[in-house]
């Protein structure tokens, strides 16, 4: 009772949680839920990054923490082994695609945006890099990526994604389409 409340914790949680907790339904359900294997850069799990994605109406949602103090890269690709109901009434166990899991386009000029709600920023990634490859993060301690209005964009002559992701090199920013204008 007599604890004193750290004012950098409460605004952290005004910043980066509190605005989730109005989002939580994207978060909460479990039909399309999938966990994910975090591929350290030496090629083993990295127990400590906790990763799921996860869709509900549409809105698909991606949540990525490193649970530990010290910093870890790697990639994003494959769920976890989730049981799936076959044909006859028979259980299997099924593995997944990150790209399926978000359900990313296969279109061949495909992009895909996603909005960090802790940090307010937007990233580009090329859906067929991300249906190859699967997503990288470089996590520093206990970093946490929260990625929501996860949306397809197309390149076309007006729309020039590849050159917009070549020139941020992986960088976030407010917003790619206002990035896109300047470019």
């Amino acid at each position: 009772w007599d604890e004193t409340p750290d004012d950098e914790l409460v605004r952290r949680h005004e910043r980066q949680l509190f605005p989730l907790l109005r989002q939580r339904r994207i978060f909460a359900e479990v039909e399309r839920f999938l966990l994910y294997d975090f591929e350290a850069a030496d090629g083993t799990v990295d127990e400590n990054v906790f990763a799921y994605s996860n869709e509900v109406d549409g809105e698909r949602s991606l949540v990525v923490y490193h649970n530990r103090f010290a910093d870890t890269r790697g990639w994003l690709r494959t769920s976890t082994a989730v049981v799936q109901n076959s044909g006859g009434g028979e259980r299997e166990l099924r593995r997944y695609a990150l790209a399926d899991g978000l359900r990313v386009s296969e279109a061949p000029d495909a992009w895909v945006v996603l909005r960090d709600a802790v940090t307010g920023l937007e990233y580009l990634r090329s859906a067929r890099e991300l249906r190859d490859r699967g997503l990288w993060f470089e996590l520093d301690a206990y970093r946490l990526h929260c990625f929501a209005r996860i949306r397809d964009v197309v390149e076309d002559a007006d729309h020039p994604w590849s050159e917009l992701a070549a020139q941020l090199s992986g960088a976030g920013v407010a917003s790619v389409g206002e990035a896109l204008i300047v470019l």
